[in-house]
């Protein structure tokens, strides 16, 4: 624990919680975005299923692969140098996803975006262990695991269209 934490952080608590989870929210977002553009991007590309398929294996690989350096590399270089890093390198493997012209540079840039998007997930949680006592640790983390859950707009969005479906087949059934 850091006991300076309150002068390295002087805003309030719950908004280093929001940052924290925005930071985590990057790689499962990556996911939930691209998941639904997989029939478009195919068409666009001339991709099969089964390579954009490995688009997202890629994906997960890159970031499972990462996951075992981002903490060493924040205890090493800082926690604010890979975040940014982390964050540039997002940024410009989404544009690189973006600009695309065949499956390979797709699945290359997917990679990057995965081994990329890993360290705001790992040093974010480094970054609670080090500003907070195990017990207020721990409230942080819950903190961010709320709003992390709150921010995630696919799950509402699912969960509205599940809800208009149901209704939608409960009219059929009474008009039926």
């Amino acid at each position: 624990m850091n006991p300076d934490a309150n002068l390295i952080w002087r805003a309030p608590r719950w908004a280093l919680a929001i940052l924290l989870a925005s930071l985590g929210m990057l790689g499962p977002f990556a996911i939930d975005t691209y998941l639904p553009a997989f029939a478009g991007i195919a068409e666009s590309i001339d991709a099969t299923p089964v390579q954009m398929q490995q688009t997202l294996s890629a994906y997960l690989f890159g970031f499972a692969a990462m996951n075992l350096f981002h903490g060493a590399l924040s205890d090493s270089f800082g926690r604010r140098p890979v975040v940014l890093t982390g964050i540039a390198a997002f940024t410009l493997a989404s544009v690189g996803c973006a600009l695309s012209e065949s499956i390979a540079s797709l699945v290359l840039f997917r990679t990057l975006q995965g081994m990329s998007t890993g360290a705001g997930i790992v040093v974010s949680r480094a970054i609670i262990r080090d500003m907070f006592p195990p017990s207020e640790a721990q409230r942080m983390m819950s903190q961010v695991t709320i709003f992390f859950g709150a921010a995630n707009p696919r799950r509402y969005l699912d969960a509205f269209c599940w809800s208009i479906q149901q209704q939608d087949a409960a009219d059929h059934q009474t008009h039926a």
